[in-house]
């Protein structure tokens, strides 16, 4: 293990260990019962912060570096890279690093952006109060999010090749451009909704209309998923009388 421990210090970061800071490390790798890939990584990271912490001061001694064993430890060695992140062999044991708990602040967020067609993150401020405008956004979101995913589809892409081909692909409707046009077949992307009580409507972002699923039982369709209110999906039917059936 001495050879290791010099192999690393002295050979690749151009440092000096003191004989007591040598079997100290050591010490330290037998206790922790590394292994050599383990031990290997582990002098790197102590070797490399002590070359950032400790400027101009190539021979390592016992005291200052126990100072710094315990940082790398305790995670606060100058906001460096230390040994209490998961998978570091110091401090970590078997099977710890399978399971690593995330700030919910810390995940950058980034929203679906239908103008530009890029993702961009949003100027507002993350807040556990929440303003009572989020939770309408929140599902504008993510209705641009799963109908930009459609939309790349195969097949709702458009082709420019024969007549033939382009029936092959699926074009969706908005609500909107439903008015008017009774009688015709529409394939509509939203989200499933209880504006009334007791009657199931679909919304997308530009407006609402009730669903009918009478027709859908006659016919015994098979259709397969649980579906619930506010999940997206997708629905094939025609207008009768401003119902969408």
């Amino acid at each position: 293990m001495h050879s290791l421990i010099y192999k690393v210090f002295t050979r690749k970061f151009s440092l000096s260990l003191q004989a007591d800071a040598l079997l100290y490390l050591s010490d330290v790798i037998k206790q922790n019962e590394m292994s050599q890939t383990d031990a290997l990584k582990w002098l790197e990271l102590l070797a490399d912060t002590w070359t950032k912490r400790e400027e101009g001061r190539p021979l390592v001694e016992l005291a200052p570096l126990k100072d710094l064993v315990a940082a790398v430890v305790s995670g606060t060695s100058s906001g460096l890279v230390t040994a209490t992140e998961p998978g570091d062999p110091a401090t970590s044991s078997p099977g710890s690093d399978l399971f690593v708990v995330i700030d919910a602040f810390d995940v950058p967020a980034w929203w679906y952006d239908p103008g530009k067609k890029m993702f961009a993150q949003p100027f507002d401020s993350n807040d556990i109060l929440s303003s009572a405008e989020s939770k309408a956004a929140l599902f504008r979101q993510r209705y641009d999010l799963l109908k930009q995913r459609v939309l790349r589809n195969e097949n709702f892409m458009p082709v420019s090749f024969s007549d033939q081909e382009k029936d092959r692909f699926y074009t969706l409707s908005t609500i909107d451009s439903l008015q008017g046009r009774e009688g015709e077949h529409f394939l509509l992307f939203g989200m499933l909704s209880q504006l009334e009580e007791g009657k199931l409507f679909l919304e997308d972002k530009a407006g609402s209309i009730q669903l009918d699923f009478s027709s859908l039982r006659e016919t015994q369709s098979a259709v397969n998923g649980l579906f619930t209110e506010s999940c997206f999906v997708l629905i094939d039917g025609y207008v009768e009388d401003g119902v969408l059936k």
